[in-house]
């Protein structure tokens, strides 16, 4: 399964199927083009995935994205696959998206066969205490938001534990140093919500949280496993050394309201 559209789906399947109630009113998910327009409110879930992943962009695309999000008083953004911006590129200018600026790579990896590779020293144990996990997580994402992001940040990371199919914490020198989560959809393992303390980074605690990550995945059925990371992050550097290969860039895209 695409990497892009499995990542999709993952979320869609989340927002589509939790209760809904006075908090979470305006969440939603709809596909297009081989991807969803997803939306948690107050959370970075405000964009689309795996959108023109099947077939060309069209204008009626465009339309569904803009009313999806301007009922929510949003601006339609995306996160698309650098070979469909360049495909597309003229329809997306002519409805008004602009690059954000920001870019993720997709990263994969076949996860048939093999163990897992450990930090030295680092020892990696699954969780079930959500709010502990997040708090743990928050903590290591923290000096990489501004401050005007923090809450959204949080938001973000509760939303993460609660759609997980697993959640792991990292130890070095008998104390937590990182977290990270996973997420199976089609016969994709999507890892994501990853971060390390500050004082832990450099000793290979991304690494072991990623090796465990994957062999979770493979343990239930999984053939591959799949990453974002921004250029240049100890995630990337992880990743490459775990073997993950980079599969695509990713660019963000936002039309006005």
């Amino acid at each position: 399964m695409n990497a892009a559209r499995a990542e999709a789906a993952f979320w869609s399947a989340f927002l589509r199927n939790r209760n809904v109630d006075a908090g979470t009113s305006g969440d939603g998910a709809v596909p297009v083009a081989g991807g969803f327009a997803l939306c948690q409110v107050g959370t970075f879930l405000e964009l689309g995935l795996g959108v023109g992943t099947t077939r060309p962009l069209r204008p009626d695309d465009l339309t569904v994205l803009s009313e999806f999000y301007g009922r929510r008083g949003l601006p339609a953004r995306l996160e698309l696959d650098e070979a469909v911006l360049a495909r597309d590129r003229d329809l997306l200018e002519a409805g008004g998206f602009v690059e954000e600026g920001a870019e993720r790579t997709l990263f994969e990896l076949p996860v048939l066969g093999g163990g897992p590779h450990d930090g030295a020293g680092v020892a990696v144990r699954s969780v079930m205490d959500r709010r502990a996990w997040t708090e743990l997580a928050v903590r290591g994402c923290a000096d990489q938001v501004g401050e005007a992001d923090r809450e959204r940040l949080r938001r973000s990371l509760q939303t993460a534990a609660a759609a997980a199919q697993g959640l792991f914490v990292a130890s070095l020198d008998g104390a937590d140093a990182g977290a990270g989560a996973l997420g199976i959809s089609g016969d994709v393992a999507f890892l994501f919500g990853g971060s390390v303390l500050p004082a832990y980074r450099g000793r290979g605690v991304h690494r072991a949280l990623m090796a465990a990550r994957t062999a979770f995945g493979r343990e239930r059925g999984a053939s591959q496993a799949a990453l974002k990371t921004v250029p240049g992050s100890f995630a990337e550097r992880s990743a490459l050394r775990l073997g993950f290969v980079p599969t695509t860039r990713l660019r963000r895209l936002r039309r006005a309201i």
